[in-house]
């Protein structure tokens, strides 16, 4: 699996945050150049993690590259190029050593847990977005946005469906191809109508927590595969 540092400051000596990332063996630190070395030799790899100390990295300049997430890598990633990740989800692990107490969670990291029955949905992450109702309401935009992505799929081409939402043909629909493989239409329909039951509720009414968090948990034990 690979790791992914989030820090706006590169890191040099891997040993400062071995502990916050959960790695007991050894690491051995590589250059930007190494590391597309490495990549391009088809029978190289290694036992250890490798740390690419030199460089930040993003998701466009590893698919370019053919890059296997599955392998031992430890890169350096921009906090506004983390989103660009969402199509390998599964496959990195995401640290934060510049917010030791408190990692910033984003609605596209909410989304990834509803879909998969590998993370869990924590009573902290839980809060984080259903305690505000500014909070609940630019989740349930963004997701609302990636499930109607999600139904078009399968009556339309990627290019249609660009068109018809206003954006561009790029990771978002990579992923959206993966996760249309493991859904289902009449579970997307009923999401769809979740959501608009609870912006309902949330206008004809006021803003209530635990309806919030009713809803999260339930569109995660619909959705998740």
């Amino acid at each position: 699996m690979t790791k992914l540092i989030i820090t706006e400051n590169l890191i040099s000596d891997i040993n400062q945050i071995k502990s916050e990332i959960n790695i007991d063996e050894s690491i051995v630190s590589i250059s930007q150049e190494e590391f597309t070395a490495n990549n391009t030799a088809a029978l190289f790899q290694s036992d250890n993690f490798q740390f690419v100390s030199d460089s930040f990295v993003t998701y466009s300049d590893l698919k370019k590259m053919n890059y296997d997430f599955n392998e031992k890598y430890i890169f350096q990633v921009k906090k506004n190029n983390l989103k660009t990740f969402s199509a390998v989800a599964e496959l990195i692990e995401t640290h934060y050593p510049e917010n030791k107490k408190s990692s910033e969670i984003y609605p596209w990291d909410l989304v990834n847990i509803i879909f998969s029955k590998q993370k869990k949905l924590t009573n902290e992450i839980i809060d984080k977005f259903c305690n505000d109702e500014t909070v609940f309401r630019q989740f349930l935009s963004y997701f609302n946005k990636e499930l109607q992505r999600l139904l078009l799929i399968y009556k339309y081409d990627e290019k249609k469906v660009a068109e018809l939402l206003s954006e561009k043909v790029d990771y978002k629909y990579e992923l959206a191809q993966k996760r249309r493989d493991k859904l289902n239409v009449i579970h997307l329909e009923n999401s769809l109508s979740m959501i608009y039951k609870i912006e309902k509720l949330n206008t004809n009414s006021s803003f209530n927590q635990e309806n919030a968090k009713r809803f999260v948990v339930s569109i995660k034990n619909l959705l998740q595969f």
